[in-house]
């Protein structure tokens, strides 16, 4: 049942009620209204801050200055963060760093990085700060947009100069300067429920395109698509969900393109991360096996999940600090390839995620999760990993 605190302070203290407001009375002239005005985004731009910020470079700690100018209405929207690497670490290069984003409408944008900082490259191993310059160009189109139902397609266009690695460091590209055209058709249908922690009803469709170029002089082309396809429903007990994914994807390979080749593996999760917490429900994910390690120009892969009722623990609190509720998945994964693991893998795995309250209104995740995966020709492994999320999933 649903209590609501004003009615039981009507129930403690009847005579409120009749402390009520009267209707104002007073004549309003529409008249002395001005007339209306077309708003100028650019002649309302404001600083929201201007702060100094230490943020990580691979195994560089960068000093930067962060500002973000917007209007009200965020017509216009302008991020840039700027900084130096002045310490003595190892290798020392590069010394400059810069992000600048410009969004119109939240509809276009353009995302310029150089030697692009990434805060979490500070706590963890796994590097994401990039050498290089990326200059991505976004558009985003809501076929529909309504609740629940929404259809949304986001195309970007990227150029990369002097870029040697991608996916984290791990992947070198055979090409340091190349571009990518992708869009992706995402249709969204899904729904919750009083007591849930999660989607518990519904659809989700993904289709992606890419197509990789380099080489202007003597064009080298390459193209890929892969398609996700989810359904949630509940099943045995309430808030007991059953997530079952089908996805495939393929390559038309071109040796001279590594980088549009698929990369699978791993959970995906950081020991300090800023990213979604169920990070194995991705496509490219496949715990048991090391992050990134399986190349593959085609797959086919199913997963299924059962996400067990969150456990509510309200309760424990120190300081304002306290343990909101326990969620808790498992789920078995099977893909169909052509890879250097082989043609037919197969993993089970299980994660937990603690989330928690901090003065309640911030939150943060702490998840840990172990996997095992096999494979047709006998390789067999083990994978864990312990992982704490800031700030809101």
């Amino acid at each position: 049942a649903i209590n609501y605190y004003g009615q039981k302070v009507i129930d403690v203290n009847p005579q409120l009620q009749n402390f009520n407001l009267y209707s104002d009375t007073t004549t309003i002239n529409p008249m002395d209204f001005s007339a209306e005005e077309n708003f100028n985004g650019l002649e309302n731009l404001h600083i929201h801050s201007i702060i100094p910020v230490v943020s990580g470079f691979q195994n560089q700690v960068v000093f930067s200055l962060f500002t973000r100018i917007s209007d009200p209405l965020l017509i216009h929207d302008f991020y840039m963060e700027a900084g130096v690497s002045p310490l003595n670490e190892k290798p020392s290069d590069p010394l400059w760093h810069l992000r600048f984003k410009y969004d119109y409408k939240q509809l276009f944008y353009i995302d310029v990085l150089y030697n692009g900082a990434d805060f979490f490259d500070l706590f963890n191993k796994r590097k994401r700060g990039t050498l290089g310059t990326q200059i991505k160009l976004g558009h985003t189109y809501f076929w529909k947009y309504d609740n629940p139902t929404k259809i949304k397609q986001a195309t970007t266009l990227t150029f990369y100069r002097d870029v040697r690695y991608i996916n984290d460091n791990l992947i070198e590209v055979s090409q340091p300067d190349f571009a990518v055209l992708a869009t992706n058709l995402n249709f969204k249908n899904l729904r919750k429920s009083i007591g849930s922690s999660d989607f518990e009803y519904g659809n989700e469709f993904n289709w992606t395109v890419g197509l990789y170029g380099t080489n202007f002089d003597q064009p080298e082309v390459a193209i890929n698509s892969y398609i996700e396809l989810s359904n949630f429903s509940t099943w045995l007990w309430h808030h007991n969900v059953l997530h079952v994914k089908i996805a495939g994807g393929y390559n038309k390979e071109n040796e001279n393109l590594v980088q549009s080749l698929f990369y699978v593996g791993g959970f995906g999760n950081r020991p300090v991360d800023n990213d979604e917490v169920k990070q194995f429900r991705r496509i490219f994910r496949f715990p048991g096996i090391p992050i990134y390690s399986l190349v593959t120009s085609k797959f086919g892969k199913l997963m299924l999940e059962n996400s067990f009722p969150p456990i509510r623990t309200s309760g424990w609190l120190l300081l304002e600090q306290f343990v909101n509720h326990f969620d808790f998945s498992v789920y078995s994964q099977s893909m169909i390839t052509q890879s250097n693991f082989g043609d037919y893998l197969f993993d089970v795995g299980t994660q937990m995620d603690i989330k928690f309250k901090h003065w309640y209104n911030l939150e943060s995740t702490f998840s840990a999760g172990i996997a095992k995966a096999w494979t047709w020709d006998g390789y067999q492994d083990w994978e864990w990993f312990l992982s704490i999320k800031l700030l809101k999933d």
